[in-house]
């Protein structure tokens, strides 16, 4: 695994001993030691109920004014979706955000190279309450839905309702627009894609599409494929720190380096290769992370290079597994909410399958019956325990209107 370098380690040393300093919830750190690696590792890591206990004063600095701030729009007041647990509070600041997500996507080549042009536009196709600070529930003008040059389609909290008016209308303001960059939500573009392919209908294909928001499935991938002939890449982060990971050009995942530190926690699986994310944010002066707990697991790649040619500043991924709290433990080893999509569209009949939603013992599968019953066989196998497999129309969303995997 690659290593970060020493111009990495130096901004985070000279960052983390401003922030102990002044943000009072790590006010017992202490000052960074020389070896930035062995102090952090020494250091707690923290969920998101430290995060909650007492904010946001134990996360402002003793200078920063957050009313104030407020006033003047330099601040604002987000929360994360809650999909899996309680949503956390986020102080939202403009000036960090926007810069630190270019930057991630840039560490893909083809990406940097298409925002870089003078032409480029960008949409976006997400749950309503999700992209990037923005609320478009409801009908709304398509002047309404659009910030800064950037149009987000959906205005529907469930695209299992969407209409044929409602996708109608996407895909008209998608050839009328015709983005050079999308970042969507896999789950709802692929059900687009399918409404499209339906219809006999075509979308002007991006130069690239970013994934996003939540974890793409296989089924996803080849329905969106089936439709947009562009290359489709992984973005990762979260709402509460940033974005993380860009998948570059030859299917790896970079760390966004300038603005985060990323620690990989191993957890017990079979390949080893499994580890869970704690990001220290850099750069940021409102509400800076430490060692902070993403709740995902992922993949980590034993490559040292990418043959992207970038070089590998921090750890590199092959994937989002999903959330941790979504695992199960099979013989001391780790199954992911991934693990179980890899077996599901294994089956002979995969080609059918659409959705699927694992709760408790029960398989949700959006197929026909025969291919719900084999994806539970393939689940049943991989989990050493009896599944029973149901063949559904639709699939709810959580409250937070993303699609969950696997539910307890």
């Amino acid at each position: 695994m690659s290593e970060y370098g020493k111009e990495h380690f130096d901004q985070l040393r000279a960052e983390l001993s401003r922030t102990v300093g002044e943000v009072p919830l790590y006010a017992s750190y202490g000052r960074p030691g020389a070896d930035m690696q062995a102090w952090l590792s020494q250091l707690p890591v923290v969920p998101k109920k430290e995060l909650r206990r007492g904010f946001p004063k134990s996360l402002l600095r003793a200078s920063q004014d957050l009313g104030r701030a407020m006033q003047e729009g330099k601040v604002t007041l987000l929360a994360t979706s809650g999909t899996t647990s309680d949503r956390l509070q986020v102080l939202w600041e403009w000036t960090w955000w926007d810069p630190q997500e270019r930057d991630a996507m840039r560490l893909n080549a083809r990406v940097a190279k298409s925002l870089g042009q003078q032409s480029f536009r960008e949409a976006v196709l997400t749950t309503p309450a999700c992209g990037g600070g923005t609320c478009h529930i409801g009908p709304q003008s398509l002047a309404e839905r659009t910030v800064d040059g950037m149009l987000f389609f959906n205005q529907s909290p469930d695209p299992s309702y969407w209409t044929e008016a409602e996708t109608a209308r996407m895909i008209a303001e998608w050839r009328d627009f015709a983005p050079r960059g999308l970042e969507a939500d896999p789950a709802y573009l692929a059900m687009l894609c399918r409404a499209a392919k339906a219809h006999h209908e075509t979308l002007p294909a991006p130069d690239f599409v970013a994934l996003t928001y939540e974890t793409t499935t296989r089924a996803q991938r080849r329905d969106i494929a089936r439709v947009l002939d562009s290359p489709l890449y992984q973005l990762y982060g979260a709402t509460e720190a940033g974005a993380l990971f860009m998948e570059c050009e030859q299917g790896l995942l970079h760390p966004n380096h300038r603005h985060a530190h990323i620690e990989l926690i191993p957890v017990n699986s079979a390949s080893g290769k499994l580890g869970r994310i704690a990001v220290t944010t850099m750069g940021r002066e409102w509400m800076p992370l430490i060692r902070y707990d993403i709740g995902d697991v992922v993949r980590v790649s034993d490559k040292e290079e990418c043959s992207c040619g970038k070089p590998a500043m921090g750890p590199l991924l092959e994937r989002v597994e999903g959330r941790f709290s979504d695992c199960t433990e099979v013989k001391g080893h780790l199954v992911t909410p991934l693990m179980l999509d890899d077996a599901i569209m294994q089956t002979a009949l995969a080609d059918q399958i659409q959705q699927w939603q694992l709760a408790g013992d029960v398989l949700s599968v959006l197929a026909s019956v025969d291919a719900a019953l084999q994806a539970a066989v393939a689940v049943s196998k991989l989990l050493e325990s009896p599944i029973r497999g149901e063949s559904v129309s639709a699939i709810a969303p959580e409250a937070s209107a993303k699609y969950r995997l696997v539910r307890a």
